[in-house]
């Protein structure tokens, strides 16, 4: 049915006997599909028996972030496929959260909508809901307002009961054929293990992968604790069931610690009479220990014990000998990786009183001039950043204004940056002009050469009382001046800070009239980038401030950076984003 058709519902010329025999031979035809591809587009198929959409998608839960995420769509950007929306959010994660139908007759009137689609004016969302657990949500929309109507809502709610139970069950058919998958890969159970880097999930796959190659009554790990000389249990399982052991033998004594010293293995028919024999379970007969040995050196062992005489034969002791040799590696690749972690997380640490450090170098208040208005903010790429911006008090109704980009990202350019704003407030005090304080903060960073770090400046003073702004820059981006709605780039060359001995700068005077705006940034606004690679760029830039051009500085720049967000969407921010602005007050 197109949308602008005036043909009668066509769900309205089913009887509900008819409509019942429908759901019962739908529930037949879609439980018959395993793949979840093609039952979702089985589904999109049986939907437009009932109403023919032009935008339909179907959201599924994603367990593991207790979210929703788009699994089939059409009439979407193809960029939305995959992407992430929390319950609760827009009208699909309203659904989702009260598990209840949501139909919107005009989105344009609803605050909660969520706008995708150029054009869509209804919506109708209705949860897919298997053995009372949400499995997802079904999203048809439309161009035309009050297009979707209860009947559509009733019949598709009745339809969707049916549909999310195919849905969990191709789910649950694909996870299973995934596992079964998984478990034909054994063979390669050295690289398998390999990949698993905690310890603890790793001695349990060992387990679980031993107990299927042969089956064993009691089975434990032990490593060696260099700084005791002894074996300690890491892990245990005695008849089926993990057991928890404190034990410590010391190395060179019992089964285990004599294979550790001879880095061979021992197969004990009969432990009674091996005087080695350190009795822990009454009901042990026959041992088999055998050492993991990683780059010529015993790291622990693999002890299996039966309540059987001669249980063990030597096709277990190869079978445990080969394997052996690849856990003992993946256990030092897992031992490496903790060691990593804990590195990780005393560096995350570090990083963030760094960051702590680093904002309190940022100023949080601006200066307050007579007829003017600033506003600034600072956005890094990652944790640390290596943009700056500060402001200087000069004389009365003078302020200085600083903005600068540190050439890479995180925390070395983060510690130039952290340089050079020291060095640029030792010399404010000074009230330099702007051609001279750049010349002098380069003369400082050439000092301090640190190989390939430099830094973009701009530096301007400016002087309330009589409007006047004047500024130089060291290959920092060109301000823009926005004068009666219509910007303007002020382009002034100069050598990035740090990189030659002897650089000169020019300045540039500035007269601004009431209402006037000149925005200072760093290069990451302009470069930021969409989900195709296309940069934001000047033009776009400009444009966010001509269009916001009567608003207070604030706003102005809470508007660029919201732009910026809207047009790069959810694609990482590669580079700091840093921009201040100044308004010369209307009179």
């Amino acid at each position: 049915m197109n949308p602008n058709s005036s043909e009668p519902d066509r769900i309205e010329t089913y009887s509900q006997e008819q409509l019942l025999a429908l759901m019962a031979e739908i529930s037949r035809e879609i439980n018959g599909i395993h793949s979840l591809d093609e039952l979702l587009e089985k589904i999109a198929e049986l939907c437009r028996q009932f109403i023919d959409y032009q935008i339909f998608a179907i959201l599924l839960v994603d367990d593991s972030k207790q979210d929703l995420y788009w699994r089939f769509t059409i009439g979407y950007p193809e960029v939305i496929q995959g992407k992430h929306i929390q319950f609760g959010e827009g009208l699909v994660g309203t659904a989702a959260q009260r598990k209840e139908p949501v139909l919107v007759p005009d989105v344009t009137k609803d605050p909660r909508y969520i706008d995708l689609v150029t054009g869509v004016r209804s919506e109708l969302a209705i949860p897919l809901i298997s053995r009372n657990r949400l499995v997802g949500v079904l999203d048809i929309e439309s161009p035309k307002a009050s297009y979707f109507q209860p009947s559509h809502q009733k019949v598709l709610t009745l339809l969707a009961a049916q549909l999310a139970v195919a849905i969990d069950n191709a789910n649950l058919y694909e996870n299973l054929v995934a596992k079964s998958e998984m478990l034909e890969t054994l063979n390669e159970i050295g690289r398998e293990l390999s990949s698993i880097l905690d310890l603890e999930q790793l001695l349990k796959k060992v387990a679980e992968l031993l107990q299927r190659v042969f089956r064993y009554h009691v089975f434990s790990i032990m490593l060696v604790d260099e700084e005791e000389q002894a074996l300690r249990s890491r892990l245990a399982v005695k008849f089926n069931r993990d057991a928890v052991e404190k034990t410590k033998i010391p190395l060179g004594k019992g089964l285990v610690g004599t294979a550790v010293t001879k880095k061979k293995s021992l197969r004990i028919n009969d432990v009674s009479k091996d005087p080695r024999y350190i009795g822990v379970l009454p009901e042990t007969r026959s041992e088999l220990v055998v050492p993991l040995i990683y780059k010529d050196k015993a790291i622990g062992v693999f002890d299996l014990q039966s309540p059987f005489l001669n249980y063990f034969t030597e096709a277990h002791e190869e079978t445990l000998s080969a394997l052996a040799s690849h856990v003992a590696v993946a256990i030092e690749n897992a031992r490496l990786y903790e060691r990593v972690v804990a590195a990780e997380a005393r560096l995350d640490r570090e990083l963030k009183f760094a960051r702590e450090i680093q904002s309190s170098l940022i100023p949080d208040k601006f200066p307050e001039v007579p007829g003017t208005m600033f506003w600034a903010e600072f956005r890094p790429a990652r944790t640390l950043g290596g943009d700056l911006y500060d402001f200087f008090p000069y004389d009365e109704d003078k302020v200085a204004i600083a903005i600068g980009d540190v050439s890479g990202k995180g925390a070395p350019a983060a510690l130039y940056a952290a340089l050079a704003s020291g060095i640029l407030r030792t010399r404010a005090g000074r009230k330099y002009p702007p051609a001279e304080m750049l010349r002098l903060v380069n003369v400082s960073l050439r000092q301090r050469t640190i190989e390939g770090r430099f830094m973009s400046l701009c530096y301007a003073v400016y002087d309330a009382s009589t409007r006047l702004l004047r500024f130089a820059n060291s290959g920092a981006p060109p301000p823009i001046l926005c004068k009666n709605g219509k910007t303007e780039v002020l382009s002034i060359a100069g050598f990035p800070l740090g990189m030659f001995d002897k650089a000169e700068y020019q300045e540039l005077d500035l007269k601004l009239e009431p209402g006037d705006s000149v925005v200072f940034y760093t290069d990451g606004l302009s470069e930021a980038r969409d989900l195709r690679g296309e940069e934001f760029g000047m033009e776009r830039l400009q444009e966010v401030i001509e269009k916001n051009s009567t608003l207070a500085v604030k706003k102005l720049v809470e508007r660029i950076f919201s732009q910026i967000e809207k047009f790069t969407l959810d694609t990482r921010r590669y580079d700091d984003q840093t921009a201040v602005a100044l308004k010369a007050a209307t009179e």
